[in-house]
């Protein structure tokens, strides 16, 4: 009796144990994809104003190759 006391105790323990991981794991794949999120509108915003900047100049080269990155990025 008393070792399915304790199997039966473990068994619990390993349920809940597996409970809170699987929680933690959402909670991690949450955190990347706002972290995923913030970068790609970050390297949106730096591209744009780059972009900008080469029309401002009259850099063409510069400006064709930024788009390429920037519709690249975008799809």
């Amino acid at each position: 009796m008393n070792n399915d006391h304790s199997y039966q105790q473990n068994s619990k323990a390993l349920v809940l144990y597996k409970e809170q991981q699987a929680k933690v794991s959402v909670v991690e794949m949450y955190a990347q994809m706002i972290l995923d999120e913030m970068e790609f509108k970050q390297r949106v915003k730096q591209l744009k104003a780059r972009i900008d900047a080469s029309l401002d100049s009259g850099n063409k080269a510069l400006f064709m190759k930024l788009t390429d990155e920037y519709k690249a990025l975008i799809r």
